[in-house]
């Protein structure tokens, strides 16, 4: 593999910008050749060395230029590093000392416990003065007992052991809290290692080409003189913390087990491998499906009536199958989303804030997804095979439902269980949405929802058909009552208020994320969106419910025309979000890209403005309902319409999923964090551990930082009093950082090195002003 190659593999997505510019530097001097090539025709040996000297000089001021930038980001992280791991490390003493003391105090209650028993054991086995003499002792002790104020004992031994089940509680929740801290320290540490090796590869392999290229030395020359002495590569410090971190977790948060530390340490590969087997299942999943739905278009095309003469409930299948479909089809699409992820750099493992050392690739989601496919076909040649043949047609799709809630209600360690957990917790905070903070995944799921209202609205039907339509024994009998919910206006309400359930999802996660933030803009106006969203539902439901009243002109309804208003202004209103909040287009700072934004990810803009003008389409095409009541005979295609704009929307919402990922992660970008932050909360209130970092994970999710500037947390932080920053003389440039932390064990030396640290970079930030200052983040 060439170093280009391997460079783009490997490198850490939200740190990209801070790497070496091994292509444009390949180009520079693929350039440099090229335009030297009359020299060499001619022979002059002179004029084309003097040539590539002039390029030299160009070229080493860029290397130059490079080394500075890349020395300087390091040096903002190992300052990052060094500060993070002196609050691991003491938070890791704390747990430890927490954890021996509430042993300790076990202990002591044992052992008080058994002699008292042993005492009395004791008593009664002697002679029988002494026993009836404890007996007598006992009983006095009883009728004490009794007299005594039991709503005073009772009430105190109760709240001292929910005081102790409290504690040990906590000191369980912040031993995992820190484990998760000290593991996702550890995978940056070893990032950072990553980029040190890299970016010395890189200058190495770059210069060698161009002494190649060049036919001399200097290249070399260069590096010894540069590079070989350059922080970034000199520097053993990351080296010295992967060990004292592997150390550390051994001894305190392990009990000495290091094979079970460097388990969970473990750090995933820098370019995700797909397993061999889940690669042979979506193959053979695959397969299957090529072979079903074949079978499935040629059995509904030839099979129309039951051998009893009966037609075929098409109609019922339509409506008992289309949202499962929607769902599967979704997740396959997911899938695909996870695979454009991965490979364009958007780091969705950390937006989404999972594990990644444990997470489904996209290999899995398509697995998943395929298997479920190749079980709805099942159930769909079951359910044509079993209506030909008057078998209990109707047992086919509540099996495949049934099936899918068992898939994932699965309590055993199987089937991806901690992915389908995860799935289930945060579908419950979607749920429960005022109550708890949101962060990205939780709105990001709740989007996904407002794309499947076609299924809330075929639950009312679904539930309905299994309670009243459906005869288990006749197969085509019905009840002669539908009950109060399925039948008439309480049926349209129950209808309206499950489609309206993911919209109120999203619109009381707007008003949580503001009641956490303050923030009228964006969250009450993203608020508003989905609020029109209640209006569009309400007035659909109004003109279906008032559309027997006219049968004969549908065009006479006056909520026909409400709705299309409603529905006017809750498409442009949405369309407006997405294009220019959740896309972040139509930036001021486009530069070369018209009507984007300034940073993209994905190689070509024509997926961009495709996917401005699918999004325009896909938003309005709900004005083909308002053609088909001016055309009655279209009425009868109604559901199937219905379906259609089902499958048009999870597609949008596919197109959707890439740009509002890619927007989050550049986002993300201008923090470099490449990392989850765990905030950890000391056990000890005595000593005021003060995060010195912008922590991303807030509870409005992962913000928008695009016009936000790297160095306002320490102005702030300078301003309450609690950091100082001050320059000792102009010609070292010596930054003193003073912090509130408490008196500890090698804080002077902590210190020391980070104004090492600082004060190289400082140096070379000075020479260049180009590269971003160095700041305490």
């Amino acid at each position: 593999m060439k170093f280009a190659e391997h460079l783009s593999a490997h490198v850490t997505p939200e740190w990209n910008s801070q790497y070496i510019r091994y292509d444009d530097m390949k180009e520079l001097l693929a350039q440099s050749v090229a335009k030297a090539q009359p020299y060499a025709d001619e022979s002059d040996n002179i004029l084309r060395e003097q040539f590539f000297l002039r390029v030299d000089e160009h070229f080493f001021q860029y290397c130059e230029k490079e080394s500075t930038k890349i020395n300087t980001f390091f040096a903002e992280k190992l300052a990052e590093a060094l500060r993070r791991w002196e609050t691991l490390k003491h938070e890791a003493v704390h747990v430890e000392q927490a954890r021996r003391h509430g042993s300790h105090r076990t202990n002591a209650t044992s052992s008080t416990t058994h002699p008292t028993n042993d005492q009395n054991t004791g008593a009664t086995t002697t002679d029988g003065n002494k026993s009836t003499t404890v007996k007598r002792r006992s009983i006095h002790v009883e009728e004490h007992d009794i007299m005594a104020p039991l709503t005073r004992v009772l009430p105190e031994r109760l709240i001292e052991r929910t005081r102790e089940k409290q504690t040990q509680r906590l000191q369980y929740r912040k031993r995992i809290d820190l484990k998760l801290a000290f593991s996702e320290f550890y995978l940056m540490l070893v990032l950072l290692q990553n980029y040190q090796t890299l970016n010395f590869t890189g200058f190495r392999k770059i210069l060698k080409k161009h002494d190649k290229l060049f036919q001399t030395t200097r290249g070399e020359e260069w590096r010894k003189l540069h590079v070989d002495s350059a922080p970034f590569h000199t520097s053993k410090r990351v080296d010295q913390l992967i060990n004292d971190v592997e150390t550390l977790y051994t001894d305190t948060l392990e009990s000495g087990n290091r094979a079970r530390a460097m388990k969970r340490l473990r750090v995933p590969p820098l370019e995700e491998k797909q397993s061999p087997a889940v690669t042979f299942r979506v193959g053979l999943f695959v397969g299957m499906l090529c072979l079903l739905l074949p079978t499935v278009i040629a059995l509904g095309a030839n099979l129309h009536d039951s051998q009893s003469t009966k037609p075929l409930a098409w109609r019922q299948a339509l409506f008992l199958y289309r949202s499962t479909f929607l769902i599967v089809l979704h997740i396959v699409l997911i899938g695909i989303n996870v695979y454009g992820w991965s490979t364009s750099g958007v780091n969705h493992v950390l937006i989404f804030e999972i594990d990644p050392r444990n997470h489904l690739t996209y290999q899995q989601f398509l697995e998943i997804g395929t298997f479920l496919f190749v079980l709805w076909f099942l159930s769909f040649t079951g359910f044509i095979l079993s209506s030909y043949y008057d078998f209990h047609p109707f047992i086919q799709p509540l099996s495949f439902v049934t099936l899918i809630l068992l898939f994932l209600f699965n309590p055993t360690p199987t089937l991806y269980h901690q992915a389908r957990f995860w799935f289930l917790r945060t579908l419950g905070r979607v749920i429960c949405a005022p109550f708890y903070r949101v962060g990205f995944a939780d709105f990001w799921l709740g989007d996904q929802l407002t794309s499947l209202e076609l299924i809330f609205f075929d639950i009312e039907y679904f539930i309905c058909f299994y309670i009243y339509d459906v005869g288990w024994w006749p197969v085509y009998s019905e009840s002669p009552n539908r009950g109060l919910l399925c039948d008439g206006w309480p049926k349209i309400v129950l209808q309206t208020v499950l489609m309206i359930l993911p919209s109120w999802f999203r619109f009381a996660q707007c008003l949580r994320r503001y009641h956490d933030t303050k923030q009228k803009f964006p969250h009450l106006v993203n608020a508003g969106k989905y609020a029109s969203g209640f209006l569009v539902i309400g007035t659909n439901s109004l003109r279906r419910a008032t559309a027997i009243n006219f049968l004969d002109e549908p065009t006479l309804n006056p909520f026909l025309y409400v709705w299309m208003g409603a529905s006017f202004i809750g498409a442009t209103y949405k369309l407006v979000w997405d294009l220019k909040m959740d896309w972040g287009f139509f930036d001021k700072n486009d530069n070369e890209n018209k009507f984007l934004r300034d940073q993209i990810v994905y190689p070509s803009k024509f997926y961009y403005y495709a996917a401005i003008l699918g999004d325009i389409i896909f938003r309005y095409i709900w004005i083909i309902n308002v053609f088909m009541h001016f055309r009655t005979h279209s009425a009868e295609y109604a559901d199937v319409i219905g379906f259609i704009f089902g499958l048009i929307e999870i597609f949008r919402r596919f197109i959707w999923n890439y740009f509002r990922l890619e927007n989050e992660h550049l986002n993300n970008c201008g923090e470099f964090r490449a990392v989850r932050d765990i905030s950890i909360a000391p056990l000890s209130i005595v000593f005021d551990h003060t995060t010195l970092e912008d922590m991303m994970d807030k509870e409005n999710g992962i913000r928008n930082r695009r016009n936000g500037k790297r160095h306002n947390l320490i102005n702030e932080e300078i301003k309450k009093g609690k950091i100082l920053v001050t320059n000792e003389g102009s010609d070292n440039e010596t930054v003193i950082v003073n912090t509130p932390f408490p008196p500890m064990a090698h804080s002077t030396q902590i210190v020391d090195e980070l104004n090492t640290t600082l004060t190289i970079v400082s140096s070379l930030s000075s020479d260049d002003p180009s590269p971003d200052p160095v700041l305490i983040q």
